[in-house]
């Protein structure tokens, strides 16, 4: 049983990606079954081998700082639901692969002008500070796919040491060509162009970009005002350390993922009503991901879903976004579908409809090259 000083409340939430850019959007377009692929001319005149992906195509601003803009706009939501006191200590944790990759692009095309430093992760917190003045500290983590968890485990131990008192943690990534490039020539895009997670004809991943962050607060010292929309009652963190993009064909760092966040939790797997999957649509990484989730939950496999294929993968913000769904999951009682898989050869039961049911316990599952592996935990309030 977790002390009262290490509950942690959810207090606000904001989201862009390709097919919403509010909260209230995004849940209706997951369960609706919206899917934010497209083809694009840019790709195919710069003929890319895959042309396809999740792209936000109304976002006007400075290309070199895109990835800034998408943070500050799903910030700003944020921070507007929690409406946290002007004095509060508020600290950012920010989680992305690739930063502001328009930049490193133009850098690799010869623009000399251009100080890469500025450019990285931390260089779009230095900017959100400048922005949002209430920030007295940040951290930025570039651990790829699991990177959102990751900022989310850091702004729960800030908040329990009584660092800060408010936390914004979350993860950003613009789309980027760089990223296209590695994926195609490591041969894990879909040729089909569709992300099909834990499907038997599943053919690889799409790219997608976005950004997702949530508003942390200790739940004994919430403001009055702030409505804790659920909890966040711990983080897993482990590293196969096994290849650099593929994952032990065991699946025992994810296995052990698991184990530690019910130890720190104290959770029995049986009070777990659903897993927000990694669900990347890869042969390998699904196949790794479902065979873990079938080691852990030996009595009843949950209902295992992925938001992959509804806004592709966002790599450093999609732990982040799919943190976002676990806490809308809770609040609104239902399990979203995931689009394109009608059946699993997988052993896993992967709804291809909205589930409504309560929903007191949900896993937010990540894994990034290097085997790095993440799971962070969500409950409704008590």
């Amino acid at each position: 049983m977790q002390r009262q000083s290490e509950l942690i409340a959810i207090t606000g939430m904001g989201v862009v990606c390709s097919i919403a850019d509010t909260i209230e959007d995004f849940w209706q377009a997951l369960i609706s079954k919206r899917c934010g692929i497209r083809e694009w001319e840019d790709l195919r005149t710069l003929n890319f081998k895959y042309t396809y992906a999740h792209r936000i195509s109304d976002v006007e601003c400075d290309p070199l700082w895109r990835g800034f803009e998408l943070a500050k706009k799903t910030i700003s939501q944020a921070l507007q639901q929690a409406s946290p006191n002007s004095k509060s200590r508020i600290g950012l944790f920010l989680g992305t692969t690739m930063g502001e990759s328009a930049a490193f692009e133009a850098i690799a095309e010869g623009n000399r002008d251009i100080a890469p430093h500025d450019y990285t992760g931390d260089g779009i917190c230095r900017k959100l500070r400048k922005h949002f003045p209430q920030i007295i500290m940040h951290r930025c983590f570039a651990t790829a796919c699991a990177a959102g968890n990751y900022a989310l485990k850091a702004a729960r131990q800030a908040l329990i040491t009584g660092d800060i008192d408010i936390a914004i943690a979350g993860g950003v990534d613009p789309f980027s060509k760089i990223a296209m490039t590695g994926f195609s020539r490591a041969r894990a895009m879909s040729p089909s162009g569709l992300c099909r997670p834990f499907s038997a004809d599943r053919d690889g991943m799409v790219l997608g970009e976005g950004a997702g962050f949530l508003v942390l607060e200790r739940v004994e010292g919430a403001a009055p005002s702030s409505r804790v929309l659920a909890t966040l009652d711990g983080c897993a963190l482990t590293c196969d350390a096994f290849h650099p993009t593929a994952p032990r064909p065991d699946s025992a760092g994810i296995v052990q993922c698991f184990y530690q966040l019910s130890t720190l939790t104290s959770t029995d797997f049986n009070s777990i009503d659903w897993v927000c999957s990694h669900g990347t649509g890869t042969k390998l990484s699904d196949t790794s991901e479902a065979r873990a989730i079938g080691k852990t939950f030996q009595e009843k496999i949950p209902w295992v879903s992925s938001i992959k294929a509804h806004i592709g993968h966002t790599l450093g913000a999609a732990t982040a976004i799919e943190a976002i769904v676990c806490v809308l999951s809770i609040i609104n009682e239902k399990i979203p579908p995931t689009v394109n898989t009608e059946s699993s050869d997988l052993g896993l039961e992967i709804p291809s409809t909205p589930i409504s049911r309560p929903i007191n316990r949900v896993l937010n599952c990540g894994y990034a090259f290097g085997g790095l592996n993440s799971i962070t935990q969500f409950s409704k309030c008590r």
